[in-house]
């Protein structure tokens, strides 16, 4: 079921939307990190989302023959996610490896890059828009940071610090270079979900945050993971029951996107001609992928003989990134999805 509501943007207590922060920030990690990295840490099938075991879902569905899929395995590596790819094939995305750490990465036609902010004990690539700028986070098991970094150039732009926000996670970033995320307190480990969270977008003109809620959201349950180069913004919400919902932000004009049949429904990626892509739950408790076209139709794409499949990133082509877990080891694993 969609719907569609217009509200106005929120201005948070304590912080001034229009008001000016200085520079200084980095870091980043797959949407899916988000609740997924410590559990494919252990030996157990990891619960992304969810947590009870149940039956697995089919090996792939009848959209996934529309796809080349390629795995990325990462020497030495105990989780890899993909969570963005621009038009050129350019993904990006993190890995873990045995001693918990998180490296950014950057792969392309089959050529892998670890990518790690100078200094920083975590780092995490999220996206990538089309001029080659990545977006992402960085920091360590007490605080995490958001910036940019140019792969052209190979600097990075710090994000300022939202004032008593000790997590400030980059999440999307489109052509001119307006990114948007979330912040949250708690120290609670890298890339792990911040507590009393707040959607922002920052605007590189103005060098400042706006901030919003989706309206149905509980409060502090708003997540902002996308946007395109029309200022559209994608991301999740959860209501006031718990339950996570998918939502588009065109202005004020808020649209709630639900997978039918899902439990939970993830929006994770939009691109310009306004196709998402994500995650929904089933009824099994399960997760998989999806992608909706902007006319409504969700089509389930699944990589090939994974236990759960998550998309973390599509571009304009259509084609995909994500993550998979192997049904022998539970692990997540890094892919890409190219369509045919």
């Amino acid at each position: 079921m969609i719907r569609t509501k217009s509200t106005q943007i929120l201005a948070l207590a304590g912080f001034v939307p229009a008001g000016k922060l200085d520079h200084s920030y980095r870091s980043l990690l797959p949407v899916l990190a988000l609740c997924v990295a410590s559990a494919a840490w252990s030996q157990t099938v990891p619960r992304a989302f969810s947590g009870v075991q149940q039956a697995p879902p089919a090996a792939a569905t009848a959209a996934s023959t529309k796809y080349r899929f390629i795995s990325i395995g990462i020497p030495g590596s105990t989780a890899g996610f993909t969570d963005g790819i621009n038009n050129a094939g350019v993904v990006t995305g993190s890995y873990f490896t045995a001693s918990n750490t998180s490296n950014g990465l950057v792969w392309r036609n089959g050529t892998l890059h670890t990518l790690d902010n100078p200094g920083a004990a975590d780092t995490a690539l999220i996206a990538v828009n089309n001029q080659g700028v990545a977006v992402g986070y960085y920091g360590d098991n007490t605080s995490s940071h958001a910036a940019t970094y140019s792969l052209a150039s190979g600097a990075w732009t710090m994000l300022p610090d939202i004032p008593g926000m000790g997590n400030n996670l980059g999440w999307g970033i489109n052509s001119s270079g307006v990114a948007v995320g979330y912040a949250g307190g708690g120290t609670n480990g890298f890339g792990n979900n911040p507590t009393n969270t707040v959607a922002w977008i920052w605007d590189p003109s103005s060098q400042s945050y706006s901030f919003f809620s989706e309206p149905d959201a509980e409060q502090y349950g708003t997540y902002a993971d996308s946007i395109n180069d029309k200022g559209e913004i994608l991301g999740t919400y959860f209501d006031t029951n718990g339950v996570a919902h998918g939502y588009l932000k065109a202005g004020e004009t808020y649209t709630t996107i639900d997978v039918p049949d899902a439990t939970g429904t993830y929006a994770y990626s939009i691109n310009n001609g306004g196709t998402v892509a994500g995650v929904w739950v089933n009824l099994t408790g399960w997760n998989e992928g999806f992608v909706r076209t902007s006319d409504g139709t969700v089509t389930v794409v699944d990589f090939p003989g994974a236990l759960e499949t998550a998309i973390g990133g599509i571009n304009d082509r259509g084609d995909i990134c994500g993550w998979w877990a192997d049904p022998k080891t539970g692990f997540w694993t890094a892919f890409v999805g190219y369509k045919q």
